[in-house]
């Protein structure tokens, strides 16, 4: 077997068993997008001040990466029980390569983003007259492309410290991320740079460079923390 049948054979069973949670997970960015709503009216109102504004950059930040994850009992008791570790200690004890397992859990990653990312963007135009006049369709698919790029490679590390960490020590690095967005959005704000508001004038000036290089660097990224993961787990001990 050859480790993109292997692959191939782990991303198809998963994506059997996980159609409950792609669910879950589409009906919690339904939900995310309502909430967003309200305040989303405000960003997009010019009178509003950009102390407000910051609250859009940190869920853009911290919200966007998860859109990769399926929502399911697993993963939610992801730091009691450490489900990751012991699937990747079962998958060992049969004939299939750590290839296979690491580029099966990206070609998950990349297609639950995609699912998701093309969900929760759709759902939010439709929701928001606001957006519509601030953007054309055409234009918001640029907005759309840029985040959805940011997503993929910050969604990546995710993974990294997924695969490679116990459940306690992934949950802590997760509080880590929160704080680090936390702190890009308080610079964002302090400094006028108001990320989603560039975002989105960089997709009505159709900066093509944007949603291109976006999508590029969340490739690339997503290509080297598979490299990574697949060096680091052929040395990990997962008794432990």
């Amino acid at each position: 077997m050859t480790s993109w049948q292997g692959a191939k054979l782990l991303f198809q069973y998963e994506l059997r068993r996980s159609w409950l949670g792609l669910l879950i997970t589409m009906l919690f960015f339904t939900y995310i997008s309502i909430v967003m709503m309200p305040l989303f009216k405000e960003l997009l109102d010019n009178k509003t001040s950009n102390n407000v504004r910051w609250v859009g950059d940190l869920l853009y930040l911290t919200i966007l990466p998860n859109m990769g994850f399926l929502m399911n009992r697993s993963y939610l008791k992801y730091w009691q029980k450490d489900p990751f570790t012991r699937k990747i200690a079962y998958w060992r004890t049969l004939p299939i390569g750590l290839t296979s397992i690491v580029i099966s859990r990206m070609l998950q990653l990349i297609t639950v983003l995609t699912i998701v990312g093309a969900y929760f963007f759709v759902s939010q135009y439709l929701l928001l007259d606001e957006l519509r006049k601030l953007v054309t369709t055409g234009e918001y698919i640029f907005f759309a492309l840029i985040w959805i790029g940011y997503a993929l490679a910050i969604g990546s590390t995710y993974v990294i410290f997924e695969q490679l960490l116990s459940g306690k020590k992934y949950f802590a690095v997760c509080l880590g991320y929160i704080v680090g967005f936390a702190a890009i959005s308080l610079i964002s704000w302090l400094t006028d740079m108001e990320i989603v508001f560039r975002t989105i004038k960089a997709a009505q000036d159709q900066e093509v460079i944007w949603p291109i290089g976006s999508l590029l660097i969340g490739s690339g990224v997503t290509v080297a923390a598979g490299l990574w993961i697949r060096s680091k787990l052929a040395v990990r001990n997962l008794m432990s």
